[in-house]
């Protein structure tokens, strides 16, 4: 009988226990939205709409170690509330318990507190806002040599941070190709990146090479960066040349075969009408002897 009666103690503590940390575990259960820099989102504060009598619904952004909360904006039945930072950027809805929030910053981005009182109970809602920007279209650029071609790749106004993927194809082993240099630059005012990198790639493993580069879902175009070693950039440009050289000798050629064909004709010609002339001259001759 002790045993159970025991057994029933510890069942019925472990129940308060469980019961004591339900407003914990429920706190710290967080709703995830995404908003767009430039854009618009809804802070969900709660999904359970039942509850008609609201007596206040503030939002706040929690301080550091979690003092210090910054009020946002709300909404409260006696009292009408003033948010300084966010008057022109929020506006909430008392009836669905949102928050609209507009022109989103990247320094928007992080953990809402919801704090709702009705007339029976005070619930706790966290909302993480995550806040992302599209990169512009990366822009590659190529430089080459005999040996090897240095490859850049950039990408501005993105939000959060990425890194810069390249896809080389056909593929390359890791040994044909190291990453130079990979940097960004965070714009002091819009809070948003630039990205940059840079690679080498060893061009004397033979086929044409190309190169694309990705950042945070923008992808660039392909660009050629390598080309066989019997015909690389400096034989095509060789092989342009003596081709033109070729050309142009060969219309040259060409112009003085027409020219001396012509000539030929034209002294032909002459020859004909001497040749022609020359009867009449006999006929003229033999007249003047005769009347003589």
């Amino acid at each position: 009988m002790d045993v159970v009666y025991g057994m029933c103690v510890q069942w019925l503590l472990r129940c308060v226990l469980f019961l004591e940390s339900l407003p914990f575990l429920q706190s710290k259960d967080v709703t995830m939205v995404i908003g767009e820099v430039g854009g618009a989102v809804t802070i969900p504060c709660t999904s359970d709409l039942c509850e008609n009598h609201l007596v206040f619904m503030y939002v706040q952004r929690p301080g550091s170690n979690g003092n210090n909360p910054r009020f946002i904006n709300g909404y409260h039945t006696n009292k009408r509330l003033y948010p300084k930072e966010y008057t022109n950027r929020t506006h909430v809805d008392p009836r669905q318990r949102t928050m609209k929030l507009w022109s989103i910053l990247p320094s928007d981005e992080g953990l809402y507190e919801c704090h709702i009182q009705y007339q029976t109970k005070k619930k706790q809602e966290n909302i993480q806002l995550n806040v992302t920007a599209n990169y512009s279209i990366p822009i590659v650029t190529v430089a080459c040599d005999n040996v090897s071609c240095l490859v850049t790749c950039s990408s501005d106004s993105g939000y959060p941070r990425r890194d810069i993927e390249w896809s080389p194809n056909p593929p390359l082993n890791q040994s044909h190709w190291r990453v130079v240099n990979s940097s960004d630059v965070t714009d002091p005012v819009s809070m948003l990146f630039s990205v940059f990198s840079s690679i080498s790639v060893n061009c004397s493993s033979g086929p044409r090479l190309n190169l694309s580069c990705a950042v945070g879902g923008a992808l660039s175009q392909e660009h050629t960066v390598c080309w066989p070693q019997t015909g690389s950039p400096d034989v095509y440009v060789t092989s342009a040349v003596v081709a033109g050289a070729v050309a142009l000798l060969c219309f040259l050629l060409a112009g003085l075969f027409v020219f001396k064909e012509r000539k030929a004709q034209t002294a032909r010609v002459d020859q004909d009408g001497e040749e022609a002339a020359r009867p009449a001259e006999r006929v003229q001759l033999t007249c003047r002897n005769l009347d003589s």
